[in-house]
């Protein structure tokens, strides 16, 4: 099982992959200043566009991402004073964090835009907002979130919605997926061409809380919904089989643990270009061309700023992390909400 104590041992590396630069050929190079905003839209390319982007325009700067993990639901369960309640502080955010957060990621003028696109230098938003992507890390609901006030699994309801599962069997609406779906639907304009996010996923405790993948109910349930959730605009992305450090795991373990997660999640996710990296754990050159190899042509680091790097055969994305630690540095997000008046009144103290 995955845990924290685990997550504490590459604290120190995690720090420093944040400072480090992402080699390669920079093909978009982030803008001066980790904290500012992207450049404003720039004008759409005198070349017809096509009907369904009639009121689109390119965008030709770098493209923020974000990314989140399943939401605390109680935080009264999750901020305790041990360690693991330490690290839910650390790395996660609570339902209503996440909720201010899209209501001012509305109001600062973002909009979410297909992964795909960003690695394709395809970018289309409505006029005057900014392209923005989200991720959600271990789509899993692991067994270390029992009794840690989380969601238990994600399910597909009585009219096909994707819900959160509570620890009592009653349903919530209270998650990434179905707030998201929410924000879109009060704001139409907050997606570009019907896009989501990204939900990144490891397969050592099965999917979207599914544990039991020998189970064929289980089984069927995690196709359901992962069909469910790729045909309303959500993309699936590999987090690697056992979330492990890429960058100091060979090329040979890289394969084999890509392997495995394919082997998999293929027959119940279907097939994915994209890989969303551990920890933000870079791997070497010989492994990332090796995961290109697999199929995984989109990757994803972690930094404070963002890039698209042509790297070794592959497209790699940096994206944020938002959480505690995010929270601790707060002129760093401040182009896309105030952590003020986000922060959680049970979150604990800065330390």
């Amino acid at each position: 099982m995955f845990t924290f104590s685990r997550r504490f041992l590459v604290a120190a590396l995690f720090t420093a992959l944040l400072l480090a630069g992402c080699g390669g050929q920079v093909t978009e190079p982030s803008s001066a200043g980790s904290g500012s905003e992207p450049s404003p839209t720039a004008p759409a390319t005198a070349t017809a566009q096509p009907s369904h982007m009639a009121k689109l325009v390119r965008w030709r700067k770098p493209v923020e991402e974000i990314f989140v993990h399943p939401l605390v639901l109680r935080p009264k369960l999750a901020f305790t004073k041990d360690s693991l309640g330490q690290g839910f502080a650390d790395y996660f955010v609570t339902d209503g964090e996440f909720e201010r957060m899209l209501d001012q990621l509305w109001a600062n003028g973002w909009t979410l835009v297909d992964a795909r696109k960003v690695a394709a230098h395809e970018v289309w938003v409505p006029k005057g907002r900014k392209p923005l992507v989200l991720i959600e890390d271990d789509v899993n609901y692991y067994e270390y979130f029992d009794g840690r006030g989380l969601a238990r699994r994600l399910v597909l309801d009585s009219d096909g919605a994707v819900r959160a599962e509570l620890p009592d069997g009653s349903l919530s609406d209270r998650d990434v997926v179905p707030m998201v779906e929410a924000a879109i639907a009060e704001h139409p304009e907050f997606s570009a061409e019907g896009a989501r996010g990204v939900l990144a996923l490891t397969g050592f405790e099965g999917f979207f809380g599914e544990r039991d993948l020998s189970d064929p109910a289980a089984t069927e349930r995690a196709r359901e919904l992962a069909a469910a959730l790729t045909d309303s605009g959500w993309d699936l992305a590999s987090h690697s089989y056992g979330h492990i450090n890429l960058t100091t795991s060979s090329t040979a373990a890289a394969v084999a643990d890509a392997q495995r997660w394919q082997e998999l999640a293929e027959p119940v996710l279907g097939t994915t270009d994209l890989y969303v990296y551990p920890f933000g754990a870079r791997p070497s050159p010989q492994a990332t061309r090796a995961l290109a190899r697999l199929g995984f042509t989109t990757q994803w680091d972690i930094d404070i700023a963002p890039r698209r790097v042509r790297h070794d055969g592959a497209i790699v994305l940096s994206r944020r992390h938002i959480d505690g630690f995010a929270f601790d540095v707060p002129e760093r997000l401040r182009p896309f909400f105030d952590v003020r008046t986000v922060r959680d009144p049970l979150r604990p103290p800065s330390r």
